[in-house]
């Protein structure tokens, strides 16, 4: 399915996956509504919130935990494709990289010695600051993006209530579909709470922290390095 193949930064939702359940919690939470109507639901729910975190395994980006809010601002960590650990502040107009010690070795391990050395002491600590639109951040981007991130999920079709189980202390309903399994919130508001894929790209996503503020703080220019620091 082309549209679910962009959900969640691209990543191809292929596959099902089991879920431990803890049995019978309550009484059908969603009585006469299709599993369509329910996941549905539940992406909406979370499109209206003021943020969200997303952490665990996206396919193609590795490990990531991201606070994202709905004006477009973003900041965490990901895992870095050559190495790493990359932190994360992204505004509406740029996004600030940092990257961790294993990070920062990695990029400079084909350097002559002496660019290592000035590359090393420029990098260490300090931010690589890029367009937010920049090509090279697709995923980030797409991660970042509380609306494009879940839009593709009213596309998914064949989607079932299944069981009721708990994550992190809170009720859900497992939504089963040909694409995943997706875990929505059945008190108060019925939020996305996690999707789970297996086959050849795997994701396990869990969405926590809605509604809880996120404070994005822009890097001092003093703490900025630009790849012409050693052109």
């Amino acid at each position: 399915m082309h549209t679910a193949h962009r959900l969640l930064a691209a990543v191809a939702l292929t596959g099902t996956a089991a879920l431990g359940l803890t049995g019978c919690l309550s009484p059908e939470p969603f009585p006469g509504q299709p599993g369509s109507r329910v996941l549905n639901d539940s992406a909406t729910a979370l499109r209206g919130a003021s943020t969200f975190t997303v952490s665990g395994k996206a396919s193609g980006q590795g490990q990531v935990n991201l606070s994202v809010s709905g004006t477009g601002e973003c900041k965490g960590t990901i895992e870095a494709r050559g190495g790493g650990t990359l932190d994360v502040v992204r505004t509406r107009n740029h996004t600030f990289l940092r990257g961790d010690e294993t990070h920062v070795l990695a990029k400079i391990k084909d350097m002559p010695e002496d660019q290592a050395s000035q590359a090393r002491k420029d990098m260490t600590g300090r931010w690589m600051r890029m367009e937010a639109t920049d090509p090279a951040l697709k995923g980030l981007t797409n991660l970042c993006d509380r609306d494009g991130l879940l839009k593709e999920i009213y596309s998914i079709q064949g989607a079932e209530q299944g069981a009721l189980t708990k994550i992190d202390g809170q009720e859900a309903v497992t939504i089963n579909t040909p694409e995943g399994v997706f875990l929505v919130a059945t008190k108060r508001e019925p939020f996305l709470l996690k999707v789970t894929t297996s086959g050849p790209n795997p994701i396990d996503l869990a969405f926590t922290g809605i509604n809880k503020p996120v404070q994005v703080a822009v890097p001092a220019d003093k703490d900025v390095y630009s790849l012409d620091d050693n052109s």
